[in-house]
């Protein structure tokens, strides 16, 4: 679980450094809405760069952050 843990918080850093967010689902229950994975934000003009449904895995954000 920490290694887990860890890639998210390295994640966080880079998309950082790119001038994004990366926010996690809060939800309890997953809905055709929310897939209880992760998005990519932008947050300078609050738009959604990535994954709208909260439908993005650790891999699908480290693709992003490669390029």
């Amino acid at each position: 679980m920490s290694e887990l843990k860890n890639l998210e918080q390295k994640l966080r850093r880079t998309l950082t450094k790119q001038g994004y967010q990366l926010k996690k689902s809060r939800a309890r229950n997953w809905s055709y809405n929310n897939f209880l994975g992760y998005m990519i934000v932008n947050p300078y003009d609050n738009t959604i760069e990535c994954g709208e449904r909260f439908d993005l895995s650790l891999e699908d954000v480290a693709r992003f952050a490669e390029g």
